[in-house]
């Protein structure tokens, strides 16, 4: 707001003769006057910058808090069931065209309803079911992802994009009934140890154990391993007689699990898990009403395209995007063209090691430099190329019966503030964790994820050129330790990383859209799987 003397200048101006010389002079000189004014007024108002350079619109800072109240709306609340009877059958429910008579072309859509019912066949009144789709040809190793909308009253759509023409199969996968839903997240979000951490304590030749984690139960004296700065915790109880210090290696082992009814055991026995639900019709002849036999985008793949579901499909085992045109990069002369004067870090666990130990196998003339001990950092070299990537395992939790070495245990977020960038080269960081979280409440998982978003965040403003990208979760085993690591909290926490990431300048890279297309359902996907993830990404870090 301006003042009553802001405005004096220009109250005068109206008792001036314009008659005048000196009169028009002054006018002159007051109109000139009141235009910088205005022009100084309208700068305080407006931040003036380039056209060419747009700097990023301020961000509202996420929390826990708003990532949990964000999930919950994807998971509608079930009633109490008094029976197993009245739970959703996978045998009993169908899959129905919702146009059966249309003539489909390639790139047209088809649209499936399914009516999901309990076992004694009658309609579901509610969703919450967890449910996965896709089409497949076989003889033309094609597949695809579907997109199924829950629509809270016991019935479902289910949308897949026709990509190639041929004669499509469709398969609706009823994982979990949505009383099985309710009793994951329940226990997700419970307090009893699903997993058991037992540390090692080595100091020369004397070795001591005792029970880690992130959340410990007990009033015994404890090594705490606390980094402030990032809000991260973990402890031991305190062995008998050696340092805190001489924490070497951890393991784990599953517990026997909550307590649960016969009812809910039931619902979580591996023959009531992944049921195909029962189609109406048989496949779906596709044509190639315009020509091509498959759907092909025209816009070139570039670093930052948004990720959407599906994000792609395969054709003849090669993977497709279905928004823009992919360069494939396969083979150690294109690898080793594409990765030429560059620098490539993994972080994440063993599904990203994966991804790593294909470049190894794709890359002639590298020297490997990988300590000894448990999941340490493996780096490798090619000095003629300049080519360097490394992966490096991300800081607990960390689950398997083999001991992993505490050595080099550094949070991710810290390792971005601190890893070498530049110099002339090109830089990318590829993030992928997720699966060892899936044992623990969701928090900790959103916790870890909105930390490593901060340090993205520091790592662009120090280095805007560094690519980053995100890589999903994967499918995994299906009926596998249920309670531990069922896919379905693999599809919340994909959930939560789209909402943390996607507003950030970078690349998702949807590994669970690869492997539910694939129908692997493997947590370490075929070569097939992993050659055609590895070729996206480096089809977006050489885009240039």
């Amino acid at each position: 707001m301006l003042s009553k003397a802001d405005y004096s200048p220009v109250g005068e101006t109206e008792s001036v003769a314009l008659g005048s010389k000196n009169s028009k002079k002054k006018v002159i000189f007051v109109f000139l006057l009141v235009i910088i004014f205005i022009f100084f007024y309208l700068s305080k108002i407006f931040t003036w910058m380039p056209t060419k350079e747009r700097l990023p619109s301020p961000r509202k800072e996420m929390t826990v808090a708003d990532i949990l109240s964000s999930l919950r709306e994807d998971i509608p609340e079930a009633p109490k069931f008094k029976s197993f009877m009245e739970t959703s059958s996978g045998g009993r429910s169908v899959a129905r065209l919702e146009d059966p008579g249309a003539v489909f072309c390639v790139g047209d859509t088809l649209n499936v309803l399914v009516e999901m019912k309990d076992f004694n066949g009658k309609p579901k009144t509610y969703g919450g079911d967890f449910i996965l789709a896709r089409i497949h040809s076989p003889e033309l190793k094609a597949s695809a992802s579907g997109v199924v909308t829950d629509l809270r009253n016991g019935s479902y759509h289910v949308s897949f994009t026709l990509f190639w023409s041929g004669m499509v199969q469709v398969s609706v996968l009823l994982v979990h009934s949505a009383e099985a839903v309710q009793v994951l997240w329940r226990e997700r979000n419970g307090r009893y140890f699903k997993i058991v951490f037992i540390g090692s304590f080595i100091k020369g030749n004397k070795t001591e154990t005792s029970q880690c984690g992130p959340m410990l139960k007990t009033t015994r004296p404890l090594c705490e391993y606390v980094d402030e700065r990032e809000g991260e915790y973990y402890a031991c109880i305190k062995p008998p007689t050696l340092p805190c210090s001489s924490l070497n290696n951890i393991k784990s082992h599953n517990t026997k699990g909550p307590n649960l009814s016969k009812n809910e055991v039931r619902l979580l026995e591996r023959k009531n898990i992944g049921l195909q639900i029962k189609n109406t019709f048989q496949a779906v002849q596709v044509l190639n009403c315009t020509g091509p036999q498959q759907y092909l985008a025209t816009e070139k793949c570039m670093y930052g395209i948004k990720s959407p579901f599906p994000s792609g499909y395969f054709y003849e085992n090669r993977w497709f995007s279905s928004i823009c045109q992919l360069t494939p990069i396969f083979g150690e002369a294109a690898i080793t063209k594409c990765l030429t004067g560059k620098r490539l870090y993994f972080w994440g666990d063993s599904t990203m090691r994966q991804w790593n130990t294909y470049l190894r196998g794709n890359i002639k003339g590298l020297r490997f430099v990988d300590p000894p001990g448990g999941w340490m950092p493996q780096r490798s070299f090619n000095d003629e190329k300049n080519i360097t990537f490394q992966w490096k395992k991300h800081n607990p939790p960390w689950i398997g019966s083999g001991a992993v070495s505490t050595k080099e245990f550094v949070y991710i977020s810290r390792d971005l503030d601190t890893i070498e960038l530049g110099g002339g080269r090109q830089d990318a960081v590829v993030i992928g964790i997720g699966q060892h979280f899936r044992a623990l409440p969701i928090e900790v998982f959103v916790h870890r994820i909105l930390k490593i978003r901060h340090s993205i965040l520091r790592l662009q403003a120090r280095s805007p050129h560094t690519k980053v990208f995100i890589k999903l979760e994967n499918t995994r085993e299906l009926g596998k330790v249920v309670m531990t690591m069922t896919d379905w909290y693999g599809r919340i926490q994909n959930l939560a990383q789209r909402t943390v990431f996607g507003d950030l300048r970078l690349t998702i890279l949807d590994a669970w859209d690869f492997t539910l297309a694939a129908n692997t359902f493997n947590v370490h996907p075929n070569e097939i799987v992993v050659s055609n993830e590895v070729s996206l990404l480096l089809s977006l870090f050489c885009d240039h």
